[in-house]
């Protein structure tokens, strides 16, 4: 009986097929994700899919991957065109949000001026190095303003990058993409109001265009009002005073039409609730003195109170309202005879 051979399989062999099998199955999961994401990939992800690291640079070599941001690659059979930058800083680094423009573009913002520059906006504190961006920050980025797309870009929503643009696009244009977003679901009344409240404050880009546009539709102003207002009449109510009108409407004797945010009309006072939207300019600081005045050619007394006092002394605000209603009032003016007598 003639003994058969024994042959060993090479571990070797053994080895190369396992890593030819392990390539295969990465280099799928990478083309299933360059698919879905514009062409790019990070060194991270890559590595997570069970390619070493630095094989991925030695797909760089052979040009089978392009570098467009540090530890961020392009396949070749995508061009570098703006999308495919815009993912890669946003994976680049997890706070980068396309805004201004770029992120108008991409919501299809109608009326854009021209501006090739990709912009991102990045919290103060990040300073990644990117390249083919602009980099703007800002203190304020609440998670309402970040949207997410499933190509990896990240964006702010539609009524933050309108408020970001308001300046660049001016009133009328600005106005035109407000109709837009409110007709495209991109965005409610209340949502473009809530953006307005939140983030505009005297001289920050985007507020007083964007206040300019809101104050155009009386029922805006109205409803950003309402709430100091609200917070005003639970404040007099609780103090007991007489229960004012509001938003009283006085006819003046020349023509012309006065409305007060609280009127009491039996006494001759109105006051009104200043929001820093509608009364921090110049121009505007003119037309309330110029309201004031003609109240007081027929008798009226008028109180202005500020956000400022809402938010930090209305009691005190509405027990000065209570005070001169008291002075006017007939005892108030009996116990002024008396003290003017003496």
């Amino acid at each position: 009986m003639s003994a058969v051979p024994y042959r060993l399989t090479s571990p070797k062999v053994f080895v190369v097929q396992v890593e030819v099998d392990m390539a295969q199955d990465w280099r799928s999961t990478m083309n299933d994700w360059l698919t879905s994401h514009c062409g790019v990939v990070s060194a991270q992800l890559l590595e997570d899919f069970g390619c070493p690291r630095r094989l991925a640079y030695t797909l760089v070599s052979r040009q089978e991957l392009a570098v467009v941001q540090p530890g961020i690659f392009r396949s070749p059979h995508w061009p570098l065109g703006d999308d495919q930058k815009m993912v890669a800083a946003c994976m680049r680094n997890p706070s980068c949000l396309v805004a201004f423009t770029a992120a108008a573009k991409l919501w299809k913002f109608r009326n854009l001026p021209t501006d090739p520059a990709i912009h991102i906006l990045l919290p103060h504190g990040c300073s990644p190095q990117l390249r083919h961006v602009v980099v703007h920050r800002c203190r304020r980025i609440d998670d309402i303003d970040i949207v997410s797309r499933d190509d990896g870009i990240r964006l702010t929503s539609p009524t933050r990058t309108l408020f970001d643009c308001a300046d660049i696009l001016g009133k009328t244009v600005a106005a035109s993409v407000l109709e837009q977003l409110i007709n495209d679901n991109h965005g409610t009344f209340t949502t473009h109001l809530a953006t307005l409240t939140r983030l505009g404050r005297p001289r920050r880009p985007g507020s007083a265009t964007m206040a300019a546009v809101i104050g155009s539709r009386p029922a805006w102003r109205a409803a950003l009002q309402s709430d100091l207002e609200s917070r005003v009449l639970n404040e007099i109510t609780r103090q007991a005073l007489p229960t004012p009108e509001t938003q009283f409407a006085c006819v003046l004797p020349a023509g012309g039409l006065i409305r007060l945010d609280f009127a009491w009309p039996a006494f001759r006072v109105g006051l009104e609730v200043d929001h820093p939207f509608w009364h921090a300019g110049a121009e505007e600081s003119h037309r309330d003195k110029h309201r004031d005045r003609k109240m007081t050619t027929v008798g009226w007394r008028m109180v202005r109170i500020t956000d400022l006092d809402v938010d930090g002394g209305l009691p005190e605000s509405i027990g000065d309202v209570a005070t001169i209603l008291h002075l006017i009032s007939p005892a108030g003016s009996r116990a002024r005879a008396a003290l003017g007598a003496r």
